[in-house]
């Protein structure tokens, strides 16, 4: 007997989450900006040049934060610590001199 339309869905989603929690959520996001931007350059193709100066401008900006926190704190890397409230500062920490950096570059025309 034939599935039911119903439980094929079921059954696709059930795939594309257990392929998500396998390879990680982040290419989700990644193909979702790849699809915006073929849908962006089909409707309006110079808008190219634009979208891609802000990418390269957000990531130049989120490596800089990154390399701040690198630099400044050299022995609190977060990957190296024990799980506890150290650990938990040192990601704020980082977590919030990347997202300055990223607001900083944003904020630049």
């Amino acid at each position: 007997m034939e599935k039911k339309l119903p439980d094929r869905i079921a059954e696709l989603v059930d795939r594309v989450a257990t392929l998500f929690d396998r390879i990680g959520f982040v290419w989700l996001f990644i193909l979702l900006a790849v699809v915006t931007l073929a849908v962006v350059v089909w409707l309006n193709p110079p808008r190219l040049g634009l979208y891609l100066w802000w990418v390269s401008k957000l990531s130049g900006a989120a490596a800089l934060g990154y390399g701040i926190d690198i630099a400044f704190f050299r022995g609190s890397n977060p990957r190296h610590m024990q799980d506890g409230i150290e650990k938990s500062m040192a990601q704020q920490r980082r977590s919030v001199l990347i997202g300055c950096a990223l607001i900083a570059a944003g904020l630049i025309g």
